[in-house]
């Protein structure tokens, strides 16, 4: 006769016991989850009242997770080129909102507005809006449209 109460239940999937089981599966769970905590929020990195413009020519488009970023080379007043770079919304929402990485095309005279960098020490900005050199125009923004338009 069998004595029921040292029978240990095993997990069907993959025949540890349930104690061990959960616990693996949890610390899978964190560690899946690191990443997702990592991502930095807007307002860590950009200043909504630092609104600005940048026109320049289009030299490099980073089509990445988990933001895409448009970089150009803009010339100022004096015929200096300084180099910026704009971040956006993901590959797959910039698809979902009709873009892809051909919109941008290289060496296309674009005009960006959008949003400084809070610490202001480097040419970065995140994207709000895009005006290409045929005039027209596409809105890269998920929040309020009333918010400080640049």
């Amino acid at each position: 006769m069998r004595d029921v109460q040292n029978l240990r239940e095993k997990c069907m999937i993959c025949g540890m016991g349930h104690r061990y089981c959960i616990a693996l599966a949890l610390t899978g769970a964190l560690l899946a989850s690191g990443s997702a905590l990592a991502h930095h929020s807007f307002q860590a990195e950009f200043d909504i009242s630092k609104p600005m413009t940048v026109k320049g020519t289009v030299t490099k488009v980073e089509w990445v997770n988990p933001h895409v970023y448009v970089h150009v080379a803009a010339k100022d007043d004096k015929g200096a080129v300084s180099n910026w770079a704009f971040e956006t919304l993901g590959p797959g929402r910039m698809r979902a909102e009709g873009m892809s990485k051909q919109t941008f095309g290289i060496g296309r005279v674009v005009t960006l507005k959008g949003y400084a960098a809070r610490d202001g020490s480097k040419n970065l900005g995140f994207l709000r809006q895009v005006t290409f050199d045929d005039g027209h125009t596409i809105e890269v923004w998920l929040g309020d449209p009333d918010d400080l338009n640049p």
